[in-house]
């Protein structure tokens, strides 16, 4: 992780959106190919959707943004299997930011599928996944999410936006 993105971690922590996004798209600017950099500016601009003031959803016109940073992540992160996750997570949860709400819900619902073919000894991946599914056995979901925690404290250790979400969302103690 760089120190470039410790610092944007600590203008996101202090709601200082403004900031966070100058800081991210110089960063992104500069290092289009740099899947952290991606991960993490285009997460800022999804939870922007619902954190961020009308303002700054006006500023920066941040709809067409989330939607052009998705693609651009498609066309140069599509085998990466924490790609999958992150943008099929997104694009699942709302789909209605993305476009055609039922092609876009079946789009993050098959990315999240194949991070699970792409790693499938990931037992986040397959949480999220298997979450998505109505008439999975949810005593098998349950396990799977116990199985976890370990995996989401691990993964989801650092600072940011991005980390809190998923501890807060994944961590669950039973």
């Amino acid at each position: 992780m760089t120190k470039s993105l410790q610092d944007i971690f600590v203008l996101e922590d202090n709601k200082q959106f403004d900031e966070v996004f100058e800081a991210y798209r110089n960063l992104y600017n500069r290092s289009k190919n740099n899947y952290d950099v991606w991960k993490h500016f285009y997460f800022f601009l999804w939870t922007a959707i619902e954190d961020a003031p009308s303002s700054f959803h006006d500023k920066i016109n941040l709809r067409p943004l989330l939607q052009e940073m998705f693609d651009e992540g498609k066309k140069a992160f599509s085998d990466n299997a924490d790609f999958n996750f992150i943008a099929g997570y997104t694009v699942s949860i709302f789909p209605y930011e993305y476009g055609d709400y039922d092609d876009l819900e079946k789009e993050g619902n098959e990315m999240l599928f194949k991070a699970t073919k792409l790693q499938p000894d990931n037992l986040i991946y397959k949480i999220v996944y298997l979450g998505g599914i109505s008439n999975f056995d949810h005593q098998k979901y349950r396990q799977v999410k116990i199985d976890a925690t370990q995996n989401v404290l691990d993964t989801f250790n650092g600072t940011g936006t991005l980390n809190k979400y998923f501890r807060q969302v994944l961590y669950h103690q039973d």
